[in-house]
């Protein structure tokens, strides 16, 4: 039984891994396009590098956050990046995130009404609530929530693309010479990527590490965790180079490639990114409510429901362009606390060996 229970418990947490750093912009194709897409056949090296900074830096993020018993992202960062560094890291993290939820209510708002002519303050106020009534049940039901979910979009993300591939046939194409990538070189996408993902997702990774009881689950758990993510974004990757020069006019790629090969595709995965859309809102208002207060306390209930509400209106007020304007910055933190993790993780191992 207990070798069950602690492969459960591994398959979980990778899901959930999964399904934090997956987030809408992946779903609908246009990171994917963007990052790896434009480089042509050089993306396929950038994926390599990602998931195998997704399975480093998240084991560096989970580990450190079971071996300390963190109940928020701040003790993370503390220790990984020292107590002048850690404030700043915080307050992008913190200020993001809030941005990152209202953005994501704003998102289904636009998508549902697009979609199924469901009027936005109607679809916002929905996925608003569903995410809150998640968010409130704690680490527990994040966990449960999206781990739920992840198996449902990695099928969906399989589906799509194994169709688009049939019906477009497999080629590592091209894109057209005067769209330019975001990144140029493949080692600095890669990067770019990782680091940019890693510390939006440190809020959930950093309490997720304390539901595992040792460093062998937590190896086993973002080893998957990171294969998955692999998996996803290659089969995404050759769906969009397979699909050159017309994928790159539109503005979410993988709803539209799906309606090519089929009527209903566009609808369908039009449900795979609002389910996207949702496990990201979940991720992000619960680091943020856990930032502000304990878990699993009417000051997080409290918390939790305030900034869904301020959200919601957020969202309304055009909040995402913010957000838009803060990305910089979030990649720059984001590299500043890649190079930290590095160096902590070298400086373990050092400590480490000489212990033996």
């Amino acid at each position: 039984m207990r070798e069950k229970s602690a492969l459960a418990l591994i398959l979980t947490t990778a899901a959930t891994y999964i399904g934090t750093v997956v987030g809408a912009g992946f779903a609908s194709g246009q990171e994917v396009l963007q990052f790896f897409g434009l480089l042509g056949p050089r993306g396929l090296p950038a994926i390599g590098l990602t998931v195998a900074g997704f399975f480093i830096f998240g084991y560096a993020v989970m580990e450190t956050g079971r071996r300390i018993g963190a109940d928020s992202h701040l003790p993370v960062l503390r220790e990984t990046s020292g107590r002048l560094l850690s404030p700043v890291l915080d307050f992008v993290i913190t200020f993001f995130l809030f941005g990152a939820y209202s953005a994501m209510v704003a998102g289904a708002g636009s998508v549902l009404n697009q979609e199924f002519n469901i009027p936005w303050i109607a679809g916002a106020g929905a996925i608003a609530a569903v995410t809150l009534v998640t968010v409130i049940f704690g680490l527990s039901g994040v966990v449960s929530a999206v781990s739920a979910v992840v198996p449902f979009l990695l099928a969906g993300v399989l589906i799509v693309s194994i169709a688009v591939l049939y019906s477009r046939g497999l080629t590592l194409g091209t894109p057209p010479p005067e769209v330019k990538p975001v990144v140029t070189t493949w080692p600095a996408a890669g990067l770019t990527y990782i680091s940019y993902n890693v510390i939006m997702s440190t809020p959930v990774l950093a309490v997720l590490g304390t539901t595992l009881k040792d460093r062998k689950q937590v190896t086993a758990a973002t080893l998957l965790g990171a294969l998955g993510l692999g998996i996803a974004l290659t089969l995404v990757f050759l769906s969009i180079v397979s699909s050159f020069p017309d994928v790159v006019t539109y503005e979410v790629p993988m709803a539209r490639l799906a309606g090519t090969v089929h009527r209903l595709g566009s609808p369908f995965y039009t449900v795979i990114f609002l389910a996207e859309v949702y496990t990201t809102a979940v991720a992000n208002l619960y680091g943020f409510a856990i930032r502000l207060a304990p878990g699993d306390t009417p000051a997080f209930k409290l918390t939790a429901t305030l900034s869904s509400v301020v959200g919601v209106w957020a969202a309304s007020a055009g909040f995402s362009n913010l957000v838009r304007v803060v990305y910089p910055l979030v990649g720059w933190a984001g590299s500043v606390f890649l190079v930290a993790l590095s160096v902590y993780l070298l400086t373990g191992l050092r400590k480490s060996r000489r212990r033996r």
